[in-house]
C-alpha cells in the first residue's frame, strides 16, 4: 500500500503544479486582456513601426511606452495564441494600456493614423508638397523626383519638365507610409477627372492646348481676388494674346523668382527685368508653363471667359479690379485708387504709376 500512496501523493502534486501553472497563465492573461489603468487615463501614445520590423521589437516597443505591460509575456502570448496573425506595419496610435488582443488587431486591420491634408487652390508644386512633408509624409527630394513624372498625363505635359498646373487642389488623406509618387499619381488623377473632355473641347475653341488653358488658369488663380472677376480677368489676357501684347502679370514675375529661388517676400520694380520665359513683362505669349495648381472655379473662368474688350486692370480698395479699355484709363484708375488710399491714410496724392 505505501508505493500506492506515494504515487497518489506524486500525482496530486503534479495536479497541483499543473493547476498552478494554468491559473498563473489565466492570470496573466486576463491581465493582457484587462491592464490595470494607467495613472492617467486617457492618454495614446503614437509609434511607427517600419517594414521588416521584428515580432520581438514590436512588442518591446509596446511595453516601452505603457501598451502593454510585459513585452516578453506579450510576445509569448501572440507566438501561442495569434501566430497566424500578420501584424502590418505603419503608425499606430494606441491606448496606455491597451488589451493585447485590441493592439494585435488593430495592427493585423491596418489601422494605420490618417492624416487629412487640405491643399487649397493657387499653390505652387513646392508649396502644395510642403504641407505633406511637414506632418512628416514623404520628403523634398522625393517630391522633386515624383514631379517629374510627366508620362502620367500624355499630351497635355509636353515640352514641359514637371506636372506644376496639374496637381488638383483637393482635400487629401494620407498615413505615414503614402509615398510621394503615390500622392502625385492621386492628385494628378484628380486634374483628370476634373479637366474633362467638355473642358478640352472649349480650350480648342479658344485656340489653346489643355496645357495652355491650365498655363491661362493659373494666371488667373493668382490675379483673382474675388472668384466672380475670373472670367473678366482671363478676358483681359485673351484680349491682350489676340492683340500680341505682353501680359504683363505680376504673378508669372513672382513665379520665376521663386522657380529660380531668389523670390523675398516682395515684388520690387526691378524685378521686372528678371530674365525669365515666365516673366510675361519681358516675354510675349503665354509662359512655358503653369505658375500654380489652379482649381476648377479659375480652370471654368478661363475656358468661359466674359465677353470683353477689356486690356487693363488694377486693384482697388473693394478687393477687386478696376478693369479698364485703353491705356489712359487705365491711368486714370491707378490714379482714382491712389487718390482714395491717400485720402484715407491723410497723405498727399502721389502720382500715377503706369503699371
Amino acid at each position: 500500500m505505501a508505493p500506492l500512496s506515494a504515487a497518489r501523493r506524486i500525482l496530486r502534486i503534479v495536479l497541483l503544479l499543473v493547476l498552478l501553472v494554468v491559473a498563473a497563465g489565466a492570470y496573466l492573461v486576463y491581465r493582457l486582456q484587462h491592464p490595470v489603468p494607467a495613472a492617467q487615463p486617457g492618454m495614446e501614445v503614437t509609434l511607427l513601426f517600419a517594414p521588416g520590423t521584428s515580432t520581438a521589437e514590436i512588442f518591446r516597443q509596446l511595453a516601452e511606452h505603457g501598451v502593454v505591460s510585459d513585452a516578453r509575456l506579450a510576445e509569448v502570448y501572440y507566438r501561442l495564441y495569434r501566430a497566424g496573425t500578420h501584424l502590418q506595419a505603419g503608425e499606430y496610435r494606441f491606448s496606455r494600456p491597451m488589451p493585447i488582443d485590441d493592439a494585435i488587431n488593430r495592427m493585423a486591420r491596418g489601422e494605420v493614423v490618417k492624416y487629412t491634408v487640405v491643399v487649397p487652390e493657387g499653390l505652387t508644386a513646392e508649396e502644395t508638397f510642403q504641407l505633406f512633408w511637414k506632418q512628416g509624409i514623404g520628403g523634398p527630394q522625393a517630391f522633386e523626383e515624383a514631379l517629374r513624372a510627366t508620362e502620367l498625363l500624355p499630351g497635355l505635359t509636353q515640352g514641359v519638365s514637371d506636372l506644376e498646373g496639374f496637381l488638383f487642389p483637393n482635400t487629401y488623406v494620407v498615413t505615414r507610409s503614402t509615398s510621394a509618387r503615390q500622392i502625385i499619381d492621386r492628385m494628378v488623377d484628380e486634374f483628370r477627372r476634373s479637366f474633362t473632355p467638355e473642358m478640352r473641347k472649349e480650350a480648342d475653341a479658344l485656340g489653346l492646348t489643355p496645357r495652355q488653358a491650365v498655363t491661362l488658369a493659373s494666371i488667373v488663380e493668382k490675379e483673382s481676388a474675388l472668384p466672380e472677376e475670373g472670367p473678366v480677368i482671363a478676358s483681359v489676357y485673351l484680349n491682350r494674346l489676340k492683340k500680341g501684347m505682353r501680359l504683363q502679370a505680376d504673378p508669372t514675375v513672382i513665379y520665376a523668382l521663386k522657380r529660380d529661388g531668389v523670390w523675398m517676400g516682395t515684388l520690387h520694380r526691378t524685378d521686372y527685368a528678371y530674365d525669365s520665359p515666365y516673366n510675361t513683362y519681358l516675354y510675349g505669349g503665354l509662359p512655358p508653363g503653369p505658375i500654380c495648381n489652379p482649381g476648377l472655379k479659375a480652370l471654368r473662368s478661363a475656358l468661359n471667359p466674359d465677353q470683353t474688350d477689356f486690356l487693363y486692370f488694377v486693384a482697388d480698395d473693394s478687393g477687386g479690379h478696376t478693369f479698364s479699355r485703353t491705356f489712359e484709363e487705365h491711368l486714370h484708375a491707378i490714379a482714382g485708387v491712389r487718390r482714395q488710399r491717400a485720402e484715407a491714410s491723410g497723405d498727399g496724392v502721389p502720382a500715377a504709376d503706369p503699371h
